[in-house]
């Protein structure tokens, strides 16, 4: 049975080849359809849960605001598939990388993603990759601001990719 994680307003506050991605998600109502994601330049804020991932991994999560409903990508039988949904809301996540290109949200691009669990689970236990795109505060081809990249990006700084946390 798929687990969704609500948050009321927060008041207070892949593996294969080199890529996992996790996140798990909380979300309250979504914001207005004219939402961008460069509208919040702060990306993610607060401290969220300690989640731990279906390979046992525990990890420190932040809140961010996926202004757009999406699906959560992972590596199954060898291919980069959906593997669950994450509502739209207030969400919290573990960390970002690079990967394949984002679905496109308007003029907005992205290759990076965000690790998480979806909301509704079709396998791979749900945790995987949420694109940037649907995550407010980035810019076409930037991080998501205030999120930590993730371990095995850093795998992929030999391709010139930045090891700067969330910056």
């Amino acid at each position: 049975m798929p687990v969704i994680r609500r948050l009321a307003h927060v008041a207070a506050g892949v593996i294969a080849g080199t890529a996992v991605f996790a996140a798990p998600a909380a979300h309250a109502s979504p914001p207005a359809p004219s939402a961008a994601p460069a509208a919040q330049a702060e990306g993610c804020w607060g401290t969220g849960p300690t989640v731990t991932d279906t390979l046992g991994v525990r990890w420190p999560t932040r809140y961010c605001n996926n202004f757009r409903a999406g699906d959560v990508y992972n590596y199954v039988e060898g291919r980069w598939q959906p593997i669950g949904r994450l509502n739209a809301g207030d969400s919290w996540f573990v960390c970002q990388s690079h990967g394949p290109e984002n679905p496109p949200v308007g003029e907005w691009l992205n290759d990076i993603w965000l690790y998480t669990e979806a909301d509704v689970v079709w396998a791979a236990g749900g945790w995987g990759g949420f694109p940037a795109t649907h995550v407010s505060g980035g810019e076409n081809y930037t991080p998501i601001p205030n999120l930590d990249w993730c371990p095995w990006e850093n795998a992929l700084a030999r391709r010139g990719t930045p090891t700067t946390p969330g910056k």
